[in-house]
């Protein structure tokens, strides 16, 4: 009887809620956030572009076909990332940026970033496209609400905001690495390109120096000159090599036999000619042999000898020690003076290449022939350690596997 009673109840409340809920949402009609997008998307396109021309200044600078190129399709990308059903894990790690990403879901992003990029625009530029395209989707979504009276979903403004921020760092991640390669590019041509009027300059000195009518002091200045244009050249080499890393081309390594000390002495003989009041000294058992890339090895052996002289005590001796431990050989560049800044050890300890330890656009380009010597060792999965202090001197320790 009682649980008759009951289910009646229930039935009635049941009822009178549902008549309740429809006479509240009787003058309502209701569509999905993400519909309103997919069925408006020309609408949305021409409001971001009408609102795009009058508060982006690089969006003047443009045709209408450039300024609406990818809305469209970044549009479509935004309603397909609403749409799909998310875990609770999923959204979590989306909106810590760790998303994986299917093929194509970023591909109309990635062409904006890189077209703005191609086409002169800066980062606040950039980032002001996704804010008008934000703001004009949002307002045309407001104004359908107020003359349908339809109701906005909480959750699907969350996970609207989520797709189109999703879009923006696509974009400017694509962006900023463009650019980033657009810089790398132009200081290798620029590199390439100053060998040639370097090269000039080096031929009419060697015609000056075979010159008899030249005076001691004529023949002091030319000396002099000559020096700079080598510490020009090794710049240039050392930019280019730089350039090459950064484009992803990466640092060759070919192996052959060579006799570590006999190459030692070849390059400290080609450096005391650049270098003549400079006292180098050679500390070596004998021969030492291993596989290396000769070429690579040269590099190192000049950037750390060059930088010894040119950053130690003006006048002391930099003395190059050569030994064999079992299978390692170790290559020794020891010179007097202060000790070296302690952001080009850490340089030296992480491979991490910044403007605070050397930038090959600042004066001071230790750093640079430091990280070309970094990327050598690695490459034949040596090892760099560095020893510096007031009293002692520094000493850069190179380790490499002889096999």
């Amino acid at each position: 009887m009682t649980t008759g009673i009951l289910l009646i109840l229930s039935k009635s409340v049941v009822g009178i809620l549902t008549k309740f809920y429809l006479i509240i949402h009787a003058n309502f009609s209701y569509m999905k956030f993400a519909h309103f997008i997919k069925n408006h998307n020309e609408d949305i396109t021409n409001e971001w572009v009408k609102f795009a021309r009058g508060n982006i200044e690089g969006i003047n600078r443009l045709d209408l076909e450039e300024v609406r190129d990818h809305i469209k399709q970044m549009l479509d990308r935004i309603v397909e990332s609403m749409e799909t059903s998310e875990t609770d894990d999923q959204q979590e790690e989306k909106s810590k940026g760790n998303k994986i990403m299917r093929a194509g879901e970023s591909k109309a992003a990635n062409q904006h970033g890189e077209q703005r990029a191609d086409l002169g625009f800066n980062i606040m530029e950039l980032s002001s496209e996704f804010r008008a395209l934000r703001a004009s989707v949002l307002r045309l979504w407001e104004e359908h609400n107020k003359s349908q009276k339809t109701k906005a979903d909480f959750q699907e403004m969350i996970r609207f905001n989520e797709a189109i921020d999703e879009s923006w760092m696509i974009s400017l991640k694509r962006f900023d690495n463009k650019v980033e390669e657009s810089k790398n590019w132009f200081m290798g041509i620029l590199g390439h390109d100053l060998r040639n009027p370097l090269a000039a300059i080096s031929g009419v000195q060697s015609i000056l120096k075979m010159s008899k009518n030249l005076s001691e002091k004529e023949r002091s200045l030319i000396g002099r000159s000559d020096s700079s244009v080598k510490r020009m050249k090794e710049l240039i080499d050392n930019l280019l090599e730089l350039t090459k890393l950064r484009l992803g081309s990466g640092m060759t390594i070919n192996k052959s036999t060579i006799d570590l000390s006999k190459q030692t002495e070849k390059i400290v003989q080609e450096l005391q000619l650049s270098y003549p009041e400079a006292e180098l000294i050679i500390e070596s058992p004998g021969p030492v042999q291993g596989e290396w890339d000769v070429l690579r090895l040269d590099q190192l052996m000049t950037n750390l000898i060059t930088n010894a002289l040119r950053y130690g005590k003006p006048g002391g001796p930099v003395t190059i020690n050569i030994s064999a431990k079992g299978k390692k050989a170790i290559f020794k560049v020891h010179n007097e003076g202060s000790p070296i800044k302690e952001s080009i050890k850490h340089m030296v300890a992480t491979g991490k290449f910044t403007k605070t330890n050397g930038d090959p656009t600042q004066k001071d380009s230790y750093g640079l022939g430091l990280y070309i010597v970094k990327e050598i060792v690695d490459g034949h999965k040596g090892k760099i350690e560095v020893e510096s202090s007031e009293e002692a001197g520094t000493t850069f320790i190179i380790i490499l596997p002889r096999h």
